[in-house]
């Protein structure tokens, strides 16, 4: 016994003794003082004072530890996937969610008072508890199997309602279908069921696995579009793939199933595989603006997932802007000539001229002025308002610092193209000392020597990287037959450079990146050999124009600003934005105004550090994004840039919604829990849980003073005490 509210032993004494003392005073009247109460008086006290002191045990709480036993009912966890693969009607009436309910309710009696209880569970991107199958939410956009487990690992069992399991209720289409990346239970004899929802069929499913197009393209131009189509289960159907623009059939196709049997497989070779074919469409450009394209694939038989038939992207249809250049030579010759008249004839370069081969000051303006030729910019400025410069053999050596300056700068810092051309006598690259204008160099010229020896000659052909890189285009040498010489026979390439074309081993086209920018040197002799007029300016042409819109990416008015748009996750319809800001000096901006507009929306992106701008949007399912930025500060202008990029596709919940049981089977042996269709699921199974539930035994305090024998004492004493002094007189 205890007593509970036992204030501690210095009150409790004081409290005794004050009572003493106060009885003792009460009885010293003068009534008592008689000689026939005297002998009463010790009793009388005694039993006053008794009967105090059993009025503070009583407010004192005595109690006492009472023992009852108690019948425990172990929870079992039941998981449920709400994602929206679980929406799919494989019998084409009853959903695997609702299929997943009714079993549940048949197998484990979820409100049988005499069976464990049940804890109810949803989860998809996250984990959520529902007190009732009937509060369960859907449909999730993805299923996240890893935060199922979390919940199963943060439930510990406490005594009174232990954990006996979980089942688990899901077709497998999970984020991670790694099984070793599922961190295993703490608790050995927590046994979990995963439970199969999907039908075993293998019925037919047809998707669009990506859509390849460009995310911009030229007026009155074409390109070809690519469509990889995948199938499962095809059973020797053919499937019709259509192109859609804006929402009008432009084209289709019939895929005959041996194009499925000849492709690749995208996974194992088991026939329940996806198996892919691509397929190619040319659009053509006929109207400004943004269009929609879609492709479209369909078969005879009713698929199992219509869902993931279709995917669409956007492709911009814009006028193409000039991009100028600057062509600067200090030497006339052939090459010099023809490469001008190749500039000349491409509209989309707004040519500047310059050459300063006449070395009489008089001779030279009169010249400048008749012939409309540009002088070389003599600052910073002046080179950034071009796109891409050509230098033809100059001597870099006589340049003023303030040119030198501005040369690496237009490179390094605006972003500007830089297009090299090889010189005799002090004017080629091979003769540059400053070292900055070496850096530029896409290779190391240390003490070469031009070639004056034919053994070194050759055809000129494309390398991979740029076939792969888009730099030069399959095309650009169909009509070069003749060979050509290496102006420079051994070069010894930089690291990071890349060679575009060779003549035999010997780098005929290089290309490096130098801060922002990008340079390339022609490495080949009699340049004027490669023109052909019969073929409007033939491979010359075509390797001019293209390496000048190749290093044209940046404009004078997209020079202040950066844009770069990638997706969060592959899983995710998600993209981040990054700007990066800067001024007319190339420093990065802080407090700028940056507004980016995708589509019909505009957001103001937010300042992450000094120069970087952050902006993210959610449901962007497309493939190629279309991105304007545009930043000021204080009124000041800074830039614009438009991007158009193509990102990977967005794979969502509804790609693949076939019931993975392999991936089951191993989660369920990663956790030494058990695998069952729920078609396979009976009583025994469930009734595994049941064996959990025990009797237990509860332990509480209980207050002993309102038992009869205690009340019985205090009421016989104040009794005997009343009697005794009604005897002697006192009452």
């Amino acid at each position: 016994m205890i007593l509970v509210d036992y204030p501690g032993h210095f009150v409790a004494a004081l409290l005794l003794t004050g009572s003493a003392a106060l009885v003792l005073l009460v009885f010293r009247s003068g009534e008592l003082q008689k000689a026939g109460l005297r002998p009463y008086k010790r009793w009388l006290i005694l039993l006053q004072y008794v009967s105090i002191v059993i009025l503070l045990l009583i407010l004192w709480n005595p109690s006492q530890a009472k023992v009852s036993p108690t019948r425990s009912r172990d929870s079992v966890l039941a998981f449920f996937d709400t994602s929206e693969s679980m929406s799919v009607a494989d019998d084409g009436r009853l959903s695997r969610w609702d299929k997943a309910i009714a079993v549940f309710q048949e197998k484990f009696h979820p409100l049988d008072a005499d069976g464990s209880a049940r804890r109810i569970f949803g989860f998809d991107g996250q984990t959520y508890h529902s007190g009732s199958t009937d509060f369960l939410r859907r449909w999730g956009s993805q299923t996240d199997m890893h935060a199922a487990f979390s919940a199963l690992a943060k439930s510990e069992p406490v005594e009174e309602n232990r954990f006996a399991g979980a089942v688990i209720f899901t077709d497998g289409q999970a984020q991670d279908k790694n099984p070793l990346a599922y961190l295993p239970l703490g608790n050995k004899d927590f046994r979990v069921i995963l439970v199969g929802v999907g039908s075993k069929d293998r019925r037919p499913d047809v998707a669009i696995e990506s859509f390849d197009a460009p995310s911009r393209m030229a007026i009155d131009t074409a390109c070809n579009v690519n469509v990889a189509v995948t199938a499962r289960n095809l059973k020797n159907q053919a499937v019709t793939l259509e192109l859609l623009k804006d929402n009008y059939v432009i084209s289709s196709m019939q895929i005959p199933p041996e194009a499925f049997r000849q492709a690749p497989p995208l996974g194992d070779d088991s026939p329940a595989a996806a198996k892919a074919a691509t397929m190619e469409f040319t659009v053509g450009a006929d109207t400004l603006g943004s269009h929609t394209l879609c492709a479209r694939a369909k078969t005879t038989e009713q698929e199992l997932n219509p869902a993931n038939n279709t995917r669409s992207t956007v492709v911009e249809v814009v006028q193409e802007t000039a991009i100028k250049v600057l062509f600067y030579s200090q030497v006339a010759s052939f090459d010099i000539g023809k490469i001008r008249q190749a500039l000349a004839g491409d509209d989309k370069i707004q040519l500047d001229f310059g050459m300063d081969a006449i070395k009489a000051p008089v001779l030279a303006e009169k010249a400048l002025q008749t012939c409309g030729h540009v002088k070389l910019p003599t600052d910073r400025r002046g080179f950034h308002k071009y796109d891409v410069i050509i230098l033809g053999p100059c001597d870099l050596n006589s340049l003023t610092d303030a040119q030198v300056e501005g040369l690496y700068s237009f490179v390094v810092d605006r972003g500007g193209g830089l297009i090299l051309i090889p010189g005799k006598s002090g004017y080629g690259p091979d003769a540059w000392t400053d070292k900055k204008t070496r850096a530029l160099l896409p290779a190391v010229l240390d003490g070469v020597e031009p070639a004056v020896s034919s053994n070194n000659s050759g055809r000129i052909e494309l390398t991979l990287e740029a076939l792969d890189g888009g730099a030069l285009g399959p095309e650009t040498l169909k009509d070069c037959f003749d060979p050509a010489l290496p102006y420079y026979p051994l070069v010894d390439c930089k690291p990071a450079s890349t060679t575009l074309a060779v003549i035999k081993d010997t780098p005929a086209i290089m290309f490096h990146r130098v801060g922002r920018g990008r340079v390339c040197m022609l490495n080949v002799s009699k340049l004027f050999l490669l023109y052909r007029e019969d073929l409007e300016g033939g491979p010359l042409y075509e390797i001019i124009s293209q390496l000048t819109a190749h290093c044209a990416r940046i404009s004078s008015r997209e020079a202040g600003i950066e844009l770069f748009v990638e997706r969060e996750t592959e899983q995710a319809n998600k993209v981040r934005f990054v700007a990066y800001v800067c001024d007319d000096s190339f420093a990065p901006v802080a407090g700028a105004n940056v507004l980016l507009s995708v589509a019909d929306v505009v957001l103001s992106m937010d300042e992450a550090e000094r120069g970087y701008y952050v902006a993210e949007m959610e449901d962007v399912p497309d493939q190629a994004i279309i991105a304007t930025a545009q930043a000021e500060i204080n009124g000041v202008f800074l830039g614009e840039r438009t991007i158009a990029v193509n990102l990977p596709p967005a794979r969502d919940e509804m790609a693949d919604v076939e019931l993975d049981e392999g991936f089951l089977q191993a989660l369920a042996k990663r956790f030494d829990g058990k695998y069952v269709h729920v078609d396979e699921l009976d009583e025994n199974i469930a009734r595994t849980f049941e064996s959990q539930t025990q009797a237990a035994h509860s332990r509480q305090m209980t207050s002993i003073w309102p038992n009869w024998p205690l009340l019985w004492v205090l009421c016989v004493l104040l009794s005997v005490n009343w009697f005794l002094r009604r005897a002697v007189g006192l009452v």
